[in-house]
């Protein structure tokens, strides 16, 4: 019996990246995979795996990882230390970032790399191909491995939730290092979501993920940001209204469940760092809320009901 084919990922943060980059493990299903990540991203991970997929602390990695002989080694972070130990595994192909001095990248993962931080173009430059992309990441992804996305899904833990599905989950918050994710309307969207007969659930931060992963799971229709409980949604094939005030709507692959909505002022705040209060309430809460109730009518209109149906 041939052996199977072994794969090493290396990719740590940030969550949501996290999440979205576990569509790759769809493109090795008789492979062995080691993903080294950081401990706060082990609970996205089902416990049980078939052993197929093998979960590291990417601070603490064992030996037996690094003296193995990989297929693969796909490396994502961009990162020095990430990058130095990428190097140092054994492995028939090697994909994504090296450090030779400096953060650098294989040429079969230049089209994602040319619009990082770390492009060999430079910020500006990196910028404007992100600005005019229109792939999403998952394109990106499984070109550096030669193989064709065709939808594959996030494969996360699934929480054993209940769904409720007049139950509107609302993600106001979003990290620092983006403050123009925090659009300005989610109090008036929740009141008006609230009159028409919805339960709203304003997440917050929770000892574990599993907790917030959880609260998702029960809600009908996410709404959020650019965000980790976007990608959460999507993962647990929830309905999604997303706000993009400043990142790249083109590289969110919707799954036929993301409705986005798009500032109109994007591309003169295209990843701005800095918070602009004029930004974030150019957005009027009735357009979210529209597009809120199309997309409950979508998915529940026909749905057997526990209690009164929620209407606009």
């Amino acid at each position: 019996m041939p052996e199977k084919e072994q794969v090493l990922i290396i990719k740590t943060s940030a969550i949501g990246d996290v999440v979205r980059t576990t569509a790759v493990l769809n493109a090795f299903p008789d492979a062995v995979i080691t993903w080294l990540t950081n401990e706060n991203c082990f609970p996205l991970f089902e416990a049980d795996n078939g052993g197929n997929i093998n979960i590291q602390n990417i601070n603490a990695v064992p030996g037996s990882v690094l003296t193995g002989n990989y297929n693969l080694v796909l490396s994502l972070e961009e990162d020095k230390c990430c990058a130095e130990l990428a190097g140092t595994i054994r492995t028939k192909k090697f994909t994504g970032v090296y450090w030779d001095g400096s953060l650098n990248y294989t040429e079969d993962a230049a089209p994602w790399f040319d619009m990082s931080l770390i492009s060999k173009y430079g910020k500006e430059y990196a910028n404007r191909l992100k600005m005019a992309n229109q792939k999403t990441y998952q394109e990106f992804l499984f070109g550096m491995i030669g193989k064709p996305f065709t939808g594959q899904p996030y494969k996360i833990f699934q929480p054993p939730a209940e769904r409720n599905i007049n139950r509107i989950g609302i993600e106001s918050a979003a990290g620092n290092r983006w403050p123009n994710k925090r659009w300005a309307g989610y109090k008036n969207l929740a009141d008006m979501l609230a009159a028409s007969g919805f339960e709203i659930m304003f997440f917050e931060r929770k000892d574990h993920l599993r907790q917030y992963m959880a609260e998702i799971a029960s809600c009908g229709i996410i709404v959020s940001g650019d965000t980790l409980a976007m990608h959460l949604a999507l993962g647990f094939r929830l309905p999604v209204v997303s706000i993009f005030n400043c990142t790249s709507p083109a590289e969110i692959y919707d799954y036929n469940l993301l409705r986005k909505i798009v500032n109109p002022r994007l591309n003169d705040f295209f990843y701005a760092t800095t918070s602009n209060p004029d930004l974030i309430s150019l957005i009027p809460a009735d357009q979210v809320f529209q597009e809120v109730i199309k997309s409950w009518q979508h998915w529940y209109r026909y749905a057997p009901q526990t209690k009164d149906t929620a209407s606009s």
